[in-house]
């Protein structure tokens, strides 16, 4: 009887022991850092159609020596990181065509940063609710916003619709 209780006093003990264990070893991320996603659109009498962008793009973080995408040739979308703690990120869009001209477009993405915690031994990542965008108008025509919540979901964020004939 007392070799039973012995063994089960050492069972409890190790299942204690695990679940501490367990409990302090959360996943953290390992980047906290979310990114948007932009697809590239153009009007057509039906509505919409996404596009490839037929000019080499790059994209630059205004204010900073960040380049974000560098010479994508035809691409139909983008996905940039989105700061940390800035009120207003800045994207400047550098279009150079086959002849070297290059043309930009600079979209401000105006935004609400909400701490995510994924448990207390992780450091905070920030997740984010864009609350406006604006945008020049040289080669882009508009900007609208799919989805404001930008997080670890990956999902379409914004579309850029080009003017015509660009």
């Amino acid at each position: 009887m007392k070799k039973l209780k012995g063994i089960t006093l050492t069972l409890v003990c190790i299942s204690i022991f695990i679940a501490a264990v367990s409990c302090e070893s959360t996943d953290c991320p390992i980047n906290n850092v979310v990114y948007s996603t932009y697809g590239f659109y153009a009007a057509t009498d039906e509505g919409e159609s996404k596009i490839q962008v037929l000019d080499t793009l790059t994209v630059t973080a205004a204010g900073t020596d960040s380049i974000l995408i560098n010479r994508l040739v035809r691409g139909s979308e983008v996905e940039l990181p989105v700061s940390y703690s800035a009120a207003t990120d800045t994207l400047i869009f550098h279009f150079t065509d086959t002849v070297g001209r290059t043309r930009r477009d600079t979209i401000w993405i105006d935004k609400e940063n909400i701490p995510h915690y994924e448990s207390p031994t992780c450091p905070a990542s920030m997740f984010h609710h864009v609350t406006a965008v604006r945008w020049t108008r040289l080669l882009v025509d508009s900007v609208s916003i799919v989805n404001p919540n930008i997080n670890y979901n990956v999902s379409e964020n914004f579309k850029i619709y080009f003017r015509n004939g660009n």
